[in-house]
């Protein structure tokens, strides 16, 4: 991104629309964008001259320094007094009159030169008095300073400004905000406050490259900008957010322009280099003064606003209202983050046991891990409770790692079962987090031929590549493969043969109750029929009564598991204390 970043800002005067920016930010320095105003050549250009107050005129000690610092071919049209300070844009200081006027032995000033092409050019002048009586001179110094106001110009510039879109950034906006909130207190009018959020952008950067990103974030600016009245801010808050101030805004007007927005956004397709992007944006809206009276109170209930909306799906808006959680899914994840972290540094990260057997009688000796986690009060939290928020925040990684550790430890001292350990596609895809899986592997290789590592099929589809060459490396080792949740996705043929699947699950969706199912059975029987002709296993998941078992195995299922085999357990009787935390002293091999 900082590559468009770098580039942006006579793009980005575009997209803010002509005169919306407002207050002192409204329009961006011209020098921002207008580099080319200066030649390369200006650069420490100086040029000194003698004046004489008798004659009125200016001796230049470098003519060809002083035409250039002008712009004119030749330095005749500045040769006198009066010449000159007709090219001076704006008033000097008053202390340089006064020095000409003899009044004052020296002066510094800066202003603006007029060239012979109608630019404006920066420069500073200082000079002083030397000689006496018919001798005396005023001798100075005029240089250019334009490269150094152009600096300043982008600092400030940069300042109060998002430079990717050129509308204001938070700070500013913040500002806005504020002043909105004050006339509303004191004249008694409404006014609003939008929180505007792209949807998938992220899919965005994965599909077409941040670089493509880039040109649906500014034109998602601009179009959202079109919308908004001459008195309204619009400014980028976050990587993928717009906050907009609205004044003289009320219900009636708010719900419209917050439907014009999201049209805005969606009524035609974003053209980038790489393809077409349709864009969509969700939107939380707060009323001012009624439903806030500070800028941050707004900035809050606009972003609990639109964690409602995006709850709805894509091209939503929701108004705040007294019924809005307050908690954002910021926060949320924020608290979220904090529990799965303390629990795996307090080792409350646990195991549960399910078994799988051939026959209804036999004793179990293979079982799937199920992770499970320990609150701080004690009870057993279920894995969907905090796998999602796991994925979401990027610690899934950490939870397929203990999991893994857990599993051979237990290995470890239970020499004769066979263990299922799951993995998420987040770890498989992550090219460092694989490596380090992969490596734990290998450092158990004499456990890998007692272990079976797991992916749902959905989950294969997404990233087929980066599956393919993860089983390729595990089963280097000795470990076993399985899809789960087999059934439920479209996984090819080729897909199934260059995976080199050991054991397929069958989705339990279509176990439970196929004994009274003829649709169910002819699925099962077809799935079963491709995992004999693959040389796979199969497991009938969600077995949770006798007439399903016996069907399933009639139909040559190869093993079962569900709650008629076994409930889950994180203390089963073959293991007493659960899973141990710490790998057993081994014996030197």
């Amino acid at each position: 991104m900082a590559e468009n970043a770098n580039a942006l800002p006579e793009t980005a005067i575009d997209a803010t629309g002509e005169g919306r920016q407002l207050a002192s930010l409204r329009e961006r320095p011209e020098s921002v964008t207008a580099a080319h105003s200066q030649p390369a050549g200006d650069v420490g250009l100086q040029a000194m001259f003698e004046f004489d107050p008798g004659a009125g005129v200016l001796a230049w000690s470098d003519a060809g320094a002083a035409a250039r610092i002008i712009g004119a071919d030749d330095v005749t049209s500045i040769e006198s007094l009066e010449d000159f300070n007709k090219r001076i844009d704006n008033a000097a200081a008053s202390e340089r009159a006064e020095a000409f006027a003899g009044r004052k032995q020296s002066y510094f000033c800066e202003y603006q030169l007029r060239r012979d092409n109608g630019d404006s050019h920066w420069v500073e002048e200082r000079g002083g008095w030397i000689g006496q009586d018919g001798q005396r001179r005023l001798i100075s110094l005029v240089r250019s300073i334009e490269s150094e106001k152009q600096i300043d110009a982008r600092l400030a510039w940069l300042a109060a400004s998002d430079e990717l879109t050129g509308h204001l950034n938070r700070v500013s906006l913040r500002r806005e905000l504020e002043s909105a909130i004050q006339d509303t207190k004191s004249t008694g009018g409404a006014a609003a406050y939008i929180l505007a959020a792209i949807d998938d952008l992220g899919a965005v950067n994965a599909d077409f490259g941040f670089e493509s990103a880039d040109v649906v974030i500014i034109e998602i600016a601009r179009r959202l900008a079109g919308i908004l009245g001459p008195d309204d801010a619009i400014g980028r808050v976050a990587g993928t957010k717009f906050g907009i101030v609205l004044r003289n805004c009320d219900e009636e007007n708010l719900r419209g322009v917050c439907a014009r927005m999201m049209n805005a956004v969606r009524e035609s397709v974003i053209e980038t280099k790489h393809g077409g992007v349709v864009g969509s944006i969700c939107v939380g809206a707060v009323k001012i003064p009624e439903n806030a009276d500070e800028a941050n109170v707004a900035m809050a209930r606009a972003e609990a606003a639109l964690d409602e909306a995006r709850r709805q799906g894509k091209s939503s808006w929701s108004g705040f209202s007294e019924k809005t959680d307050t908690i954002s899914m910021r926060r949320r994840n924020t608290h979220m983050s904090d529990v799965i972290l303390t629990a795996l540094n307090e080792r409350r990260i646990r195991l549960a046991f399910q078994p799988i057997v051939v026959d209804l009688e036999e004793e179990p000796r293979k079982f799937e891990c199920l992770i499970r986690m320990r609150g701080e009060d004690g009870k057993e939290i279920p894995a969907p409770e905090f796998v999602p928020a796991a994925e979401r925040l990027g610690l899934v990684h950490l939870l397929d790692r203990r999991v893994l550790d857990m599993a051979c430890n237990t290995l470890e001292i239970c020499p004769n079962i066979h263990l299922n350990v799951n993995i998420s596609m987040e770890t498989v895809k992550d090219f460092v987090w694989a490596e380090g899986y992969i490596s734990h592997l290998r450092a158990n290789s004499h456990l890998a031929n007692r272990i079976t590592v797991e992916l749902t099929e959905t989950q294969v589809i997404d990233a087929i590549d980066a599956s393919i060459e993860f089983v390729q490396e595990i089963k280097k080792i000795g470990c076993s493969f399985g899809i789960d949740d087999f059934g439920a996705g479209y996984t090819s043929f080729r897909n199934l043969k260059a995976m080199d699947i050991d054991i397929l699950k069958i989705d339990g969706s279509f176990v439970t109750g196929v004994s009274a199912s003829r649709e169910n059975q002819l699925f099962v029987r077809t799935l079963l029929d491709l995992a004999r002709n693959f040389g796979m296993k199969s497991v009938a998941e969600w077995v949770d009564n006798e007439a399903d078992a016996m069907l399933l195995k009639g139909l040559g299922v190869d093993f079962l598991q569900g709650f008629l085999i076994g409930k889950p357990e994180t203390a089963p009787a073959w293991l007493p204390d659960g899973a141990p935390n710490d790998p057993p002293n081994r014996p030197q091999r």
